[in-house]
């Protein structure tokens, strides 16, 4: 397993590969995607400020892909995945604050979820072992929905709207290389002690590599780019003031606060 991070260190952004203590980060060089270099410079993870891991220049996100969710609420499971994007500015990393949106008086919702991180720009995949090949890790993800906003017109839910707000893309803070998501557990976690959500990533529909496939036949998909693969049961609004921590273990835990 290997963990990568991107972060600020003495002023300057870096980016590295984690020790297996976690506690010191290797400096590496070049393009993150495409066989970087490593420096003879290794410093503290207590010494920086993580960043969100990659730069995307999509963020999608699945609707209805786990079926327990799906027989809680009485959906019909999906021929192939259904998605919605979340918007360039809101994403953002561990330990940035999530802002109530102005002008908005509903609930905000935590999804605690799986995030795929794409590794090659891809296109047109038709089988499964060219799928997991373009992927390059996974990483937590908060897929954070002002739902007050859904059905604010009868006319057209807005999906879009109502997770696309400044910060509502939250993932972090590494990207986990050679684990096998099948066997992940996802947390969502509220000041540290009051557990939310606790569910197995192998309940969802759609493997990781139908996932990539799927959305390669629909658009081009770039090194970074990062996939939500959906939530489970106990998704729910968060209150003001609170400390919300996403933790998938072998990945790490993604800390915000809400208000």
């Amino acid at each position: 397993m290997e963990r990568w991070a991107r972060f600020i260190f003495e002023g300057s952004l870096n980016f590295g590969k984690l020790s297996e203590d976690g506690l010191k980060i290797t400096v590496y060089e070049g393009d993150f995607f495409n066989s970087p270099k490593e420096t003879s410079k290794e410093v503290k993870l207590s010494e920086v400020e993580l960043k969100s891991p990659c730069l995307p220049t999509k963020m999608i996100a699945l609707w209805n892909n786990y079926k327990a969710l799906a027989d809680e609420k009485g959906l019909s499971y999906p021929e192939k995945p259904l998605y919605i994007f979340k918007s360039p500015t809101s994403f953002a990393g561990p330990n940035d604050h999530i802002e109530h949106p102005k002008n908005y008086d509903g609930d905000v919702f935590f999804e605690g979820e799986l995030g795929i991180v794409i590794g090659l720009k891809v296109k047109d995949i038709d089988n499964i072992d060219n799928a997991k090949n373009a992927i390059f890790g996974y990483t937590c993800i908060n897929d954070v929905t002002a739902f007050g906003l859904l059905k604010n017109d009868p006319n057209f839910d807005q999906w879009t709207r109502c997770k696309g707000f400044d910060n509502f893309g939250v993932f972090g803070p590494y990207i986990a290389k050679n684990i096998d998501p099948n066997n992940l557990q996802i947390k969502t976690i509220i000041n540290d002690t009051d557990i939310k959500q606790d569910y197995p990533v192998s309940d969802m529909m759609f493997s990781v590599e139908e996932i990539v496939m799927y959305l390669s036949q629909n658009m081009t998909l770039y090194p970074g780019d990062v996939i939500c693969v959906g939530t489970s049961q106990g998704l729910g609004p968060m209150e003001k003031g609170s400390k919300v921590t996403i933790t998938i273990d072998s990945i790490g835990s993604l800390t915000n606060t809400y208000g």
